[in-house]
């Protein structure tokens, strides 16, 4: 079975207070539309016949990134702590760890497409383990990969939108 994923690296936020869980400032809600139309572009709703997941790290700015994109297929966002960034003092091995349990789910899904939204540190990890390659991936970044046969082709690769793609 075929399945694609794309790896979208939350956009730009409010870093007034970093230590906060805050959300997507002006820019961000723009990068997110941006988003939304590239999926659009990308994807008709009647080829998603075996599905659509989005999913989302908890924290709001991965959450209101997938919010468009939810919003035009009309789906909820599933939140993840797989998907969260490092947390604290979280080891490195642990993090990985964390990383590899959530490939190792989406592998099994049977879902078509997955759309997920993660951080800086948690997005060039995984693209390692899937492609080998660990790619920066700036605010507002696309990774899209095919699976099939149990190995990741990468399709498209973005490394940020800015906010003026219509």
């Amino acid at each position: 079975m075929s399945k694609t994923l794309v790896m979208i690296r939350h956009a730009h936020r409010d870093t007034s207070r970093r230590e906060a869980d805050d959300g997507l400032d002006e820019k961000g809600v723009e990068q997110a539309k941006s988003l939304r139309r590239f999926f659009q572009a990308r994807f008709n709703p009647d080829d998603l016949s075996r599905g659509l997941w989005l999913v989302s790290s908890p924290k709001i700015r991965c959450q209101e990134t997938l919010a468009p994109i939810a919003k035009l297929m009309d789906r909820p966002i599933d939140t993840h702590p797989g998907l969260d960034e490092q947390i604290g003092r979280e080891p490195a091995p642990a993090f990985l760890a964390r990383i590899e349990g959530f490939l190792a789910e989406w592998r099994q899904s049977k879902v078509e497409t997955t759309v997920l939204c993660s951080h800086g540190d948690w997005l060039p990890a995984a693209s390692l383990k899937l492609l080998g390659l660990g790619l920066e991936m700036k605010k507002g970044s696309w990774l899209e990969l095919e699976w099939e046969n149990g190995s990741a082709r990468l399709k498209w690769y973005i490394p940020g939108f800015k906010p003026f793609y219509s």
